[in-house]
């Protein structure tokens, strides 16, 4: 089976060449933004040499919402550390991983899925989680069109489907073993596949009648439907997965302890104070806690499993 991937221009997904100035475009947005800093995303100085916290999000979200969402915790993270920061966003979660494997960047927000791929190359014990409903767990929401008839994960045998990224665990590791459970390879259970890249860029696919289901990271899912009502409306959440570790906030091989717990304390800080609670709030958050590797235990046997159905490698 062919799997598809979508460049709808200023829809779905960006050709490379507009994504590449998206984010030049980005960078500088963000480098204003933050006052006097000098910095781009270019720099490969870590932040003990430049000053500057390179922080990176996997594509949870398109560029355009990475800056909307995150914009307010990068600039409340440059005010009580003293650093500038900058946003890196880039094509897919692998990216991100390889940012940090080779020093790229400072600070990074995983999927849950791209973490454990993290951790058994690089080792890295996460450093934050975030909290929300009282524990520090996230789901994979399997979506659907209201009125299109399919009430069950099984009844999308046989019709397109929409992935995020390949490493992602709510918007793809978590669908495919579902359909593993089934007896199946994802190729022979749905007609197709689209890889849409972005929990948002999945929604738009499935709105837009592209696909007939897709898989979601609830975190972005309820964050959309409390900000972007009309980004969802007309959408029914047919199954909800397991519970998984919330996506960890994870820093740099090598990052200097005293700056790490620096990002410890401000983070794990922000719900008691006034102007981190409004940005937490905003984020549809409660709070950070530390966490560790356990916590992700479970994603890490979903994968084995998916290795195992030879389903990835």
């Amino acid at each position: 089976m062919t799997v598809l991937r979508i460049y709808l221009k200023r829809r779905i997904l960006l050709r490379s060449a507009l994504f590449l100035l998206a984010l030049m475009t980005l960078a500088l947005s963000i480098t204003a933004c933050a006052g006097n800093e000098k910095a781009s995303t270019a720099s490969a100085e870590p932040a003990a040499a430049t000053g500057v916290i390179r922080i990176s999000i996997d594509g949870m979200f398109t560029p355009k919402e990475s800056y909307s969402v995150y914009s307010q915790l990068l600039d409340y993270i440059a005010e009580k550390t003293g650093h500038p920061t900058v946003l890196q966003q880039t094509g897919s979660y692998s990216e991100v991983n390889d940012l940090l494997a080779h020093g790229g960047t400072d600070v990074a927000i995983l999927c849950s899925g791209g973490y454990i791929k993290a951790f058994d190359k690089l080792g890295l014990p996460p450093l934050v989680a975030p909290v929300a409903n009282g524990q520090p767990l996230y789901y994979s929401y399997i979506v659907t069109r209201s009125g299109s008839g399919i009430r069950k994960f099984e009844q999308l045998r046989g019709h397109p489907f929409a992935f995020s990224d390949p490493i992602s665990l709510t918007g793809t590791l978590y669908p495919e073993s579902r359909v593993v459970g089934l007896g199946y390879q994802p190729s022979a259970f749905f007609s197709h596949i689209v890889v849409a890249n972005s929990h948002d860029n999945s929604i738009k696919a499935l709105k837009e009648g592209v696909v007939d289901g897709v898989a979601v990271d609830s975190y972005i899912y309820d964050y959309m439907k409390a900000n972007e009502p009309a980004s969802v409306s007309g959408l029914d959440i047919i199954e909800k997965s397991p519970p998984f570790g919330s996506p960890p906030l994870v820093t740099r091989p090598g990052m200097p302890k005293g700056l790490r717990n620096q990002l410890l304390s401000v983070l794990t800080g922000m719900d008691s104070d006034p102007q981190g609670k409004q940005i937490l709030s905003k984020l549809r958050i409660e709070r950070f806690i530390p966490v560790d590797k356990s916590l992700y235990d479970s994603v890490g046997g979903l994968e084995a499993n998916l290795v195992k159905a030879h389903v990835i490698q």
